[in-house]
């Protein structure tokens, strides 16, 4: 089983790519399966450092998808019909490291993440959770721009 790990968060065109780059990949093939996380970001006042709080809580298997955005239901949902084995899973923590973590739990194969088009400045300071999770992780990562 080909696994393929999809973060996805509110953004619609975001999730939009991301769909349409999995569907692409798992055009014809029975083996693929997508693990979709919406990792949220929860403060949590008794930490001294907010480094100390990186990663959180990890719901497997959600069925009730209440509480996470629409996002979430729509690209299982879609993922589903396509015939797409899928699971939805939501983390609590920061987003990069809740990724990373769910990327080694599932033993993900790729992962697919959205990124926002920058212009050069924007690039030189990306900062973003997308470069992050690419700089850390040593698994394959495919990003879809949007």
């Amino acid at each position: 089983m080909y696994t393929v790990l999809v973060p996805v968060d509110g953004d619609d065109d975001r999730v939009d790519e991301q769909l349409e780059a999995v569907r692409e990949l798992a055009a014809g093939d029975e083996s693929v399966a997508v693990d979709v996380l919406h990792a949220r970001e929860e403060l949590d006042f008794s930490a001294e450092n907010v480094d100390d709080v990186a990663v959180g809580t990890l719901e497997e298997g959600l069925v009730d998808l209440d509480g996470l955005p629409e996002t979430v239901s729509r690209i299982a949902t879609a993922l589903r019909e396509a015939g797409i084995e899928t699971d939805v899973h939501a983390a609590t923590g920061r987003p990069e490291p809740s990724i990373l973590d769910a990327a080694e739990r599932f033993d993900a194969d790729l992962l697919v993440l959205g990124a926002r088009r920058r212009s050069p400045v924007g690039k030189a300071v990306f900062g973003s959770v997308a470069q992050s999770v690419l700089l850390e992780t040593n698994r394959p990562v495919m990003v879809v721009p949007t």
